[in-house]
């Protein structure tokens, strides 16, 4: 560890700052690029009425303050791959190694700290045929006394919720959060949507597919010229690999916007666990969630009535928020709720681990040989404090 200042100046700016991106021009452009797509700026120029230039200047803007804009979230199961969600509780101490354990196999897509119960929170993208292998390299993280608790958790693909600006009053910076009516709308709503568990894993693009799908979780908006060096291909053959494979495979459904809908600076970003009687309670709750601005994204979790919902709140908000899903399981849409806080700001993200992939073979992960280099981290750790191991 090593000291730090914190200058509450420069605190209240970001708070600021965020109030100013958040105009209402922005949050045209924004909601538009949701709407259209990420990538047309025309399209969205053309839907918004808005001149070109305009809102090409205004993007470029932010994205020079926030590095991008927005990123594609692959469905992995359409790259054959099962989503797992792990909860760990590290041994105190032991906390830096647990988090090189969980990126150790490169199977990871996100790992988080967490407060109270667990202080892991991470998620990983693992081929059905390691899936055995990859839970005893997750149990031999207890068997080297790095963890206390650990549970795993099948989840299904990660569904993208956008800000609903409705509730929102540039003018005067405010949101409304209408609590009491949402919980009296979902239960009068009839589902129009539907979340399942993926029907397979079949793997539906080659490695320069997974190249492209990779720049693109780094920045949506990455342009096909700047894509055709790095795939040796022209800028004709890259957009038909764009066009026909990714987009009519349905691997890019879904994308994630960087500029939030409150200042970091006073939120609080949790991972809940909702659990519903049925699976049409559970899917009232999800043909509900775009009037649930607080809802970053949420995942279903396999062969069960329950989903995890990230949520993203306002302090002010957050035991406004609880009391929201403690009242659904009063009016019996659901019937429990397992909140986990999260550390936004020691939040690490990886794209997809594209070098793991061969055409010929598959998918390669040599779980075995990341158990034998977990072992020799513990051991160097334990020298290093000159313990015997």
């Amino acid at each position: 560890m090593k000291s730090e200042f914190v200058q509450f100046p420069s605190y209240f700016k970001g708070i600021t700052e965020t109030g100013k991106q958040l105009d209402p021009t922005n949050i045209k452009i924004l909601t538009a690029m949701w709407r259209y797509g990420p990538r047309n700026l025309l399209e969205v120029s053309r839907k918004t009425g808005l001149p070109f230039t305009s809102v090409y200047h205004r993007v470029a803007k932010l994205e020079e303050k926030t590095g991008r804009v927005t990123y594609i979230i692959p469905e992995t199961a359409k790259l054959g791959l099962v989503r797992v969600v792990i909860l760990a509780t590290a041994k105190a101490g032991a906390e830096q190694l647990v988090s090189q354990a969980l990126t150790l196999p490169n199977l990871w897509r996100m790992v988080n700290p967490c407060e109270g119960k667990y202080t892991h929170l991470s998620a990983h993208a693992v081929p059905p045929e390691v899936m055995k292998d990859f839970r005893e390299y997750l149990h031999h993280l207890t068997k080297l006394d790095l963890i206390t608790q650990l549970k795993v958790i099948h989840t299904g693909d990660t569904v993208t919720n956008f800000p609903n600006f409705r509730y929102y009053d540039p003018t005067s910076k405010r949101w409304s959060f209408q609590w009491t009516q949402w919980v009296a709308a979902i239960k009068k709503l009839t589902p129009d949507k539907e979340i399942d568990d993926p029907s397979n894993y079949d793997m539906l693009l080659d490695k320069k597919d997974l190249l492209v799908v990779k720049e693109l979780e780094k920045n949506a908006r990455k342009s096909l010229a700047d894509l055709a060096p790095m795939l040796e291909m022209s800028i004709p053959a890259v957009k038909y690999r764009f066009d026909k494979r990714l987009r009519q495979s349905g691997v890019i459904q879904h994308v994630g916007f960087d500029v939030k809908p409150f200042p970091v600076e006073i939120s609080a970003f949790h991972e809940v666990m909702l659990e519903f009687p049925t699976k049409e309670d559970m899917n009232r709750f999800y043909s509900f969630i775009n009037e649930l601005f607080f809802i970053d994204a949420i995942v279903k979790v396999l062969h069960r009535n329950a989903l995890l919902v990230r949520t993203y709140i306002p302090e002010t908000q957050l035991m406004n928020m609880f009391t929201f899903f403690s009242q659904l399981a009063n009016e019996g849409i659901a019937t429990s709720y397992s909140p986990i806080r999260l550390s936004f700001g020691g939040r690490k993200t990886q794209t997809i681990s594209y070098e793991l992939y061969e055409d010929e073979y598959g998918w390669k992960v040599n779980l075995q040989q990341c158990i034998l280099e977990l072992s020799k981290l513990v051991e160097n750790r334990i020298l290093v404090a000159g313990k015997t191991p």
